[in-house]
Formats: structure tokens, C-alpha cells, sequence
């Protein structure tokens, strides 16, 4: 998470908490700014804290996984088609404002409602080589092909 982020939350976050509760006394002052801070650095920390982790057994994005044999092709994305895959409402996002990178993961399970995840990363090439490199030989064979593969 950026420094800006922190600035500007608890700037704001603690501007409101002192204006909201400045009449109402010293008590009430001190418990709201307590409370607002410790609610803005919750947030924030829970914000930024999300992984991903490709391994054995596929690929997780925070508390989300897909195994290997769903894993469609991951792609970097540009703006013009990070766009286009968003107006979609069948895009599983795991994304921040404040990295640029994303990686577009395709979903070849039928059952599954979504086309594929979006994520966001500091290193999307690094992102896409980890899956391309880790996912077991037999995998590429079972996951067939996406619906965003194909052009759905």
C-alpha cells in the first residue's frame, strides 16, 4: 500500500472524526479518533495484504483458488482490454488502484460462473511465467480450453 494511501485515509478518517465529535467532548473525541483509526488501518492492511500463490496445487489470489486443472491461459493485459474484460459482470477481480499490472487468468471449468480472473500484480510477466513454468504436465491436457480462450 502506498504512503499516499495512508496519508490521505487517515487524514481524512480522522478529519471527520474530529469534527463529528468535537462538541460532543473530550471523551467521545478521544474514543472516535480511536476507533476511526483503528477501522482505516484494519482496512488498509486487509487491502494491501493480498497474495498470490501459484503451486501444486493451482493458483490463489488472497482466500480464492483455482486448480490446475481450470487454469486456462494467463495473459498480460493492456489498457484497451483490461476495459473490455471489466464491462464483463463474469470477471471474478482481484485488483488495486495502485498497481497497474494485470493478469488476465482464464477459466475452463463449465460449472464455474465466472470467464476468468483479473488480477493485479507488481510483476505481471513474473505472475504469468510462475504459471506457465509450475502447472503439471497433465493439466495443460485436462483444462481444455477457456470460454475467454475461445473467444466467448
Amino acid at each position: 500500500m502506498p504512503f499516499s494511501y495512508w496519508a490521505i485515509s487517515l487524514f481524512f478518517g480522522l478529519s471527520f472524526a474530529s469534527a463529528a465529535s468535537f462538541i460532543l467532548g473530550d471523551l467521545i473525541f478521544i474514543l472516535s479518533t480511536v476507533g476511526a483509526t483503528v477501522i482505516i488501518v484494519a482496512t488498509l492492511l486487509a487491502w494491501g495484504s493480498m497474495t498470490i500463490t501459484v503451486d501444486a496445487g493451482g493458483v490463489q489470489v488472497g482466500r480464492s483458488r483455482l486448480q490446475w486443472p481450470y487454469v486456462g491461459q494467463a495473459t498480460t493485459v493492456d489498457a484497451a482490454q483490461r476495459r473490455r474484460v471489466l464491462a464483463r459482470d463474469d470477471v471474478h477481480l482481484a485488483l488495486r488502484p495502485y498497481t497497474r499490472e494485470v493478469v488476465v487468468i482464464g477459466v475452463s471449468d463449465r460449472a464455474d460462473p465466472h470467464l476468468c480472473w483479473m488480477v493485479s500484480t507488481r510483476d505481471a510477466s513474473g505472475l504469468v511465467r510462475a504459471i506457465t513454468d509450475n502447472r503439471p504436465s497433465g493439466a495443460r491436457e485436462q483444462a481444455g480450453q477457456s470460454a475467454l480462450d475461445s473467444g466467448a
